[in-house]
């Protein structure tokens, strides 16, 4: 499980896209889900907006929205009271108890992955200070952590070397086509990322390589006109780097292992009088 936070000014244009609304106003059918409400009456997105931004009205805050993205593994499959008690959990754990703020929660079926997103005003209920926003990014990762083991979630695995992850169906191809030619180039030996670079080249796929200090830092690439991110198909920078290291260390010592063979046949040919 993994959440992510940004802060905002308008309930209107978060709400409304977390019930599954476009810019536009015009409902995309199947969506989304209205899951739990706290401190609110209204039900739509309009009414739900209003009213959280007539409660942020009263402080001087100037960015009441707080919306959080969580999402589970493919293949975690967590039942409506699961999400419901993840959003209940998480809001009372960042600071947020659904009992002095307001909240609305939706499930979206846009991925294929299951995810929801959390609104909540940052402006209590009860007029006192408005919810911190500092340190999101590490309150998240200590959060979804106590979450997934207070509820039997599977950790997030750590991204293993060669192993695809979901993409969009527009960008399968392009997964496969550039996996496959990074470990054909692992295996032809190559061993720093401006060969690695060439080869992929020679096979239609363009690369986009940041290089520091002769160190491979961020990796992605293009295949007839798609793009699609080093970590996506199966080989973060990091990863790729280290395969091309290993190349190179084994050819040093191969060419070390076959010196001192080329130079005892020399010693023996003149011992001999060849």
């Amino acid at each position: 499980m993994i959440a992510k936070t940004s802060i905002g000014s308008s309930f209107s244009g978060a709400i409304h896209y977390g019930a599954g609304y476009t810019v536009e106003g015009k409902e995309i059918m199947g969506k989304a889900d209205l899951l739990v409400t706290h401190n609110v009456v209204s039900r739509d997105p309009e009414g739900i907006a209003a009213e959280m931004q007539q409660e942020a009205s009263y402080s001087r805050c100037k960015t009441p929205v707080w919306h959080s993205s969580i999402s589970w593994k493919p293949e975690e499959k967590p039942t409506r009271e699961q999400m419901i008690e993840t959003a209940n959990r998480y809001c009372k754990k960042m600071g947020a108890d659904p009992n002095d703020h307001q909240i609305a929660v939706y499930e979206h079926h846009d991925k294929p992955h299951q995810h929801i997103h959390v609104y909540i005003n940052r402006v209590p209920t009860d007029g006192t200070k408005a919810l911190e926003t500092s340190h999101n990014y590490a309150r998240n990762v200590r959060i979804c952590k106590e979450i997934t083991q207070e509820l039997g979630f599977s950790k997030l695995e750590k991204l293993e070397e060669g192993k695809l992850r979901h993409v969009a169906v527009n960008q399968e191809e392009a997964q496969k086509v550039v996996n496959m030619a990074i470990k054909a180039a692992l295996k032809e030996e190559s061993e720093t990322p401006e060969d690695m670079e060439r080869r992929l080249k020679e096979k239609g796929i363009e690369c986009k390589y940041k290089i520091e200090e002769g160190r491979l830092k961020y990796s992605s690439y293009s295949y007839q006109g798609v793009p699609i991110k080093g970590q996506d198909v199966g080989f973060t920078a990091k990863q790729l780097q280290a395969r091309l290291d290993k190349n190179l260390e084994a050819k040093k010592e191969q060419s070390q292992q076959v010196k001192p063979d080329i130079e005892h046949k020399q010693k023996r040919g003149r011992g001999m009088g060849l």
